[in-house]
């Protein structure tokens, strides 16, 4: 199809009279337009699901139905096409319902052939500017998503030096108090723990983000590693590595997962899934609490929750919950070291397979996260991907 009136654009005529279907073609030809014709809507209806064109001419009166009825579809198949209504009863009643079914123009049998090159000339010329149009505003939405994404980039820059800032100019106080000699040999162990500390806060947050940068590539969980996983495994090995972290605290970690089918996925996905839930879950559970881990299949989906007994989520603060480096004031207040992107890669790799996570809480009474993860990713996963190799 061309977008440009004039040479080489493509014209379907729609009539049941060979009269009217060869005088129009007679007339359209010699202006260098494409022109084909059809007698009934069936006929149509395969050029157009076939071919498509710039202008139709339609007639309304036609031996297997209305001209009115095939503007729906092309309209659906191009938004840009251009139908001008053709009979010989013609009204305004006619005409308004043709307009307002789609069609741009309307021409009453009988009609010169003046009159028909008028009416195409101004369709195509109303496709072009149709064609302009949508141009126009698919630039200013991709502008528009670009200034978001800058602006986005440059929040997100400045939130990771401040964050990177902390851990590092707390290692260079230490570093300086041992190079200036205020350290002595028996503050020296305990001060090498703090660095030590320290360092990890900051290896720990590097990982996050270069995890969070991964999974915002895009295209890039259609090249990922898939394969059958059984997620009651891995929920359990997950539980049992973390088990001693919460027995130091004198928690009660309980895990009741069965039987369930396998999921098509990424074993460094899942195991990233269930580590940040359940680790958050004991981390924010003061001593003598408890964390209960239940698993359950669904309708093609897989069920989990993590529910504890936890120092709770404010409801101002839920909606921020998922967002990067978002920690909230309970969570700050404990003391306990955390990067704030841990829920936003566990909320990035469940939507990139087609699951949702909520999370229900509230102060001082624990809070429980839900997950559903289809058994199916939503993403197209590429040959060479979808193999396990985990």
């Amino acid at each position: 199809m061309n977008e440009e009136p004039g040479a080489e654009a493509s014209i379907l005529i729609v009539d049941d009279e060979t009269g009217m279907r060869e005088g129009c073609r007679r007339a359209l030809t010699p202006m260098g337009y494409k022109v084909e014709t059809t007698a009934s809507i069936a006929a149509a209806q395969d050029l157009i699901r076939k071919d498509g064109y710039d202008l139709y001419l339609l007639d309304v009166m036609l031996p297997d139905g209305s001209g009115l009825d095939l503007i729906a579809p092309i309209l659906d198949r191009d938004p840009n096409a251009i139908c001008v209504i053709i009979t010989g009863f013609g009204s305004i009643e006619m005409a308004v319902e043709a307009v307002r079914q789609g069609a741009y123009n309307f021409l009453s049998k009988p009609f010169t052939s003046e009159q028909l090159l008028i009416a195409v000339t101004q369709g195509l010329e109303r496709r072009r500017l149709k064609g302009v149009e949508r141009e126009a505003e698919e630039l200013a939405r991709v502008k528009e998503e670009l200034v978001r994404l800058d602006e986005a980039k440059s929040r997100l820059m400045l939130k990771v030096a401040h964050e990177l800032r902390a851990p590092v100019a707390a290692v260079q106080s230490y570093v300086n108090l041992v190079l200036s000699g205020y350290i002595s040999e028996e503050e020296m162990q305990p001060t090498m723990g703090r660095i030590q500390q320290r360092l990890q806060e900051l290896l720990d947050l590097i990982a996050d983000l270069l995890e969070l940068a991964r999974l915002k590539e895009p295209g890039k969980m259609s090249r990922v590693e898939v394969g059958p996983q059984d997620m009651s495994s891995i929920l359990e090995e997950v539980c049992e590595l973390l088990r001693q972290q919460a027995e130091e605290k004198g928690q009660n970690l309980e895990v009741h997962v069965g039987p369930t089918p396998p999921v098509m996925a990424n074993r460094g996905h899942l195991t990233e899934i269930c580590t940040n839930l359940v680790s958050n879950a004991i981390k924010y559970t003061p001593a003598g609490g408890s964390v209960r881990v239940t698993l359950r299949p669904g309708e093609g989906c897989l069920i989990g929750e993590v529910a504890d007994t936890g120092i709770g989520i404010a409801e101002d603060e839920l909606p921020h919950l998922f967002k990067e480096f978002y920690r909230t004031e309970e969570a700050r207040a404990t003391g306990e070291i955390g990067t704030g992107l841990g829920l936003a890669i566990v909320k990035q790799l469940i939507d990139s397979y087609g699951g949702e996570i909520s999370v229900h809480s509230e102060p001082g009474e624990g809070s429980r996260f839900r997950f559903v993860l289809p058994l199916q990713p939503s993403f197209e996963v590429s040959p060479e991907a979808a193999t396990d190799r985990t």
